[in-house]
């Protein structure tokens, strides 16, 4: 699969994979913006996926049935892309992304913020 290709799956996916570590894979939107991909975390707990990629970056996103080796890391750029993903998350999820984030903490939510770096072919 091709970056453009993710693009596109990510784009029009409301629910895509991860998976970290001894994780399985877990439902999850990913969002896309200036051709990077990300993911929050809504329960926070120890054991989480999000802990899992910061303990060790080395996962995997699946889109459809195709598995991509992932890197999942804290964007160094967090603050400045933060109002770029929330405007993804906005287009995908609709009126349903505004109602969510009524239940959980707004500032928690985005600083859990992943980025998910694909370990292409052409981009290892």
């Amino acid at each position: 699969m091709t970056h453009h290709e993710m693009i596109k799956h990510v784009n029009r996916a409301w629910v895509s994979q991860i998976r970290c570590g001894s994780h399985n894979f877990i439902d999850i939107t990913i969002v896309q913006t200036d051709g990077r991909f990300f993911v929050r975390q809504y329960k926070f707990n120890e054991r989480s996926w999000y802990n899992a990629f910061l303990n060790n970056p080395e996962g995997e996103m699946k889109l459809s049935d195709t598995v991509i080796p992932v890197k999942g890391i804290v964007p160094s750029d967090l603050c400045e892309i933060n109002k770029k993903i929330n405007k993804a998350y906005f287009q995908k999820m609709n009126i349903l992304y505004p109602l969510m984030r009524l239940t959980y903490n707004r500032k928690k939510h985005e600083a859990s913020t992943l980025e998910l770096i694909p370990k292409l072919s052409n981009n290892l």
